[in-house]
């Protein structure tokens, strides 16, 4: 049985090849409910497949999906079969961890904080937890606000709508601002106008029991 560590070899479960045999959305993870806002987080698991890979950037044409992949390192890019594959596995697991999504998931969660524990999950989920999308062509050179480099017009970009429509990263730059690791399938959260994973959003606000 999984905790944060393996019962035999003690390391962390996502050092292991632990990967998702069905097709994850993350949308279905998070606990979003399908709304026509929502509807641009969403690729089909058949479309998604057929693309080759085990997550892509929703309402883009197979050329863009190509050239936002282009833009990332290959050994996180999540083609079906490769590395890229279980990197995106063990950024699921280490991202958003089911704990703090859902008090179905917890435990050892006392009666006491259940309430505090969901006002928590509401606040931050009106407040701070996002899907981002990818912009398939910029209609003006702007900069990214990770970096401050250029991203000329007709390029394509993510957009984190919590922080602004028109305020776009390349695609590389969207990570969280603590692990430094691509924000898995675009999901992010905002405190103080920055960018962070949830888990590293959620343990600014609540310390974190060792154990989970």
């Amino acid at each position: 049985m999984w905790r944060t560590v393996c019962n035999n070899c003690k390391c962390p479960r996502e050092a292991h090849d632990v990967c998702h045999e069905e097709f994850v959305n993350v949308c279905d993870r998070i606990g979003f409910q399908p709304s026509p806002e929502r509807s641009r987080h969403v690729t089909s698991k058949e479309k998604t497949l057929s693309e080759g890979y085990s997550w892509v950037p929703p309402n883009l044409s197979s050329e863009k999906i190509e050239e936002y992949f282009s833009q990332l390192p290959n050994h996180q890019v999540p083609r079906l079969g490769t590395s890229g594959e279980k990197y995106r596995d063990r950024q699921l697991i280490l991202q958003l961890p089911k704990q703090d999504l859902a008090a179905a998931y917890c435990k050892f969660l006392e009666k006491d904080f259940l309430k505090a524990y969901e006002d928590f999950v509401n606040i931050r989920n009106e407040m701070a937890l996002d899907i981002g999308y990818v912009r398939d062509h910029l209609e003006q050179n702007t900069e990214c606000k990770r970096c401050s480099g250029e991203l000329s017009m007709g390029e394509l970009c993510v957009v984190a709508p919590k922080l602004g429509e028109d305020v776009a990263f390349h695609p590389s730059c969207f990570y969280c601002t603590v692990c430094e690791e691509l924000l898995v399938d675009l999901t992010y959260c905002v405190r103080d106008d920055t960018l962070y994973c949830e888990r590293h959003y959620a343990e600014q606000i609540k310390p974190r029991c060792a154990a989970c």
